[in-house]
């Protein structure tokens, strides 16, 4: 899911603005929330500490406001992973005492040994990130847990979504990332928020994440956003496919999930592709950070409205393969055919020569459509597999036709001795 990701990154995606989230501007909150704040909360830190001894780690739990949260059941996560070993997990469970403040002791130190302090409360995951244990003292982690809702209706959420389409050999790859948005001072565990996908997808994978934020696969229905979302941001990703069919165009489906205030499409395309989605702004060209032409277009939620709804995005001038190729082929399967006939005594040709003549004719188209074949590929408007399985047909199609007969020699006439 890199290509994605290196667009966001490419494009300078930032937090949404609080002023994005007030009445009068375009954005995904209530009225109840217009003139929001955005609540600032310091961040979680994961430091060495060398006044610790080694092989211990101290977790200190504190609320929105700073305040140290007292008597929570805090679990730490253990995983060993060495090539020659494998790779296992265990954990540890303790409390916090009265000053919010867990210890664990006694634990093994060294790179092949990874831990993670988790909290949870009510329907919310709270993590630190994973870190390792050195020699020297331990480590001191700070986790900041909130209170949770899994009412959209009271939390200061918003999202902003990308759509990356790119064209195949047989099917259209789509990937998608969200980056959720909460503006508030409680954490949000969603309740079936689905993302509806188009018609016929396929082979779907979400992408990891070292929290519990992700997207997965509904059957029927499409991409459900689960996990839990603290004030701040996350991005969450997935990946999955639509069949190809041999079409000029193609028409996705998508519906964003509530509370989406802004979304973008980006389709890597040809100079002959065009992209056509339904209330966007026009498509712009640029350049994707890997090097390829992409279209780009975007639409924010209007004035008044919750979220960007339900749209069709088009991609028209799909390079589509000529009958040629396969008229060719089929030539060369009837002469094939003919000259097993012929073999059994079951057909008479009236002109051999006549029958050369269209095997030159029938091997010359084959020869043009390979040619064809081959500047489609260098021009990227056919894949690599459809180019080889082409190919190889071309060629077995040229095979059963044949070379081409040589000319006979004439005889040299030997002057006569005298």
């Amino acid at each position: 899911m890199r290509s994605l990701h290196a667009w966001v990154a490419a494009a300078a995606l930032v937090v949404l603005p609080a002023r994005a989230f007030a009445q009068d501007e375009p954005g995904p909150m209530p009225a109840s929330h217009a003139g929001f704040t955005a609540h600032q909360t310091a961040p979680d830190t994961v430091d060495p500490a060398p006044d610790l001894k080694a092989g211990s780690i101290e977790a200190t739990l504190l609320d929105p406001d700073e305040h140290p949260l007292p008597n929570l059941d805090v679990r730490l996560g253990i995983m060993f992973n060495k090539v020659a070993e494998g790779e296992s997990r265990s954990e540890k469970n303790t409390q916090a005492g009265p000053d919010g403040v867990a210890h664990f002791d006694g634990l093994q130190i060294g790179s092949a040994y990874a831990y993670r302090v988790t909290v949870r409360r009510g329907a919310a995951l709270y993590a630190s990130t994973p870190f390792n244990l050195k020699e020297a003292g331990g480590m001191r982690v700070t986790l900041h847990v909130f209170p949770v809702t899994q009412d959209l209706n009271s939390a200061a959420v918003g999202m902003r979504g990308f759509f990356y389409i790119e064209t195949r050999d047989e099917v259209f790859q789509i990937e998608g990332l969200f980056r959720v948005i909460n503006l508030g001072r409680t954490a949000w565990v969603p309740q079936d928020v689905v993302i509806g996908l188009p018609d016929g997808w396929k082979a779907f994978s979400a992408g990891e994440s070292m929290y519990d934020s992700k997207f997965e696969a509904v059957e029927g229905r499409g991409a459900r956003l689960v996990g839990t979302y603290p004030p701040g941001q996350r991005d969450v990703n997935f990946r999955f496919q639509v069949p190809k069919e041999a079409a000029s165009s193609a028409t996705f489906r998508f519906t964003p999930p509530p509370r989406s205030a802004e979304i973008r499409v980006i389709a890597v395309a040809n100079p002959a592709m065009g992209l056509e989605v339904d209330g966007f702004e026009p498509p712009q060209v640029s350049i994707g950070p890997s090097g390829d032409r992409v279209l780009v277009t975007r639409k924010l939620a209007a004035r008044g409205e919750t979220q960007v709804a339900p749209f069709t995005a088009t991609l028209t001038g799909l390079p589509v393969p000529g009958p040629g190729r396969w008229i060719a082929i089929l030539i060369a399967l009837a002469f094939g055919g003919a000259g097993w006939a012929a073999a059994a005594g079951k057909w008479r040709f009236v002109s051999t020569e006549r029958i050369q003549t269209d095997k030159a004719r029938a091997r010359e188209l084959l020869l043009d459509e390979l040619v064809a074949l081959t500047r489609a590929k260098e021009r990227g408007e056919v894949g690599p597999q459809t180019y080889e399985r082409t190919h190889r047909a071309l060629m077995d199609a040229l095979a059963r036709i044949g070379m081409p007969e040589p000319k006979p020699r004439k005889a040299s006439r030997k002057p006569q001795r005298v």
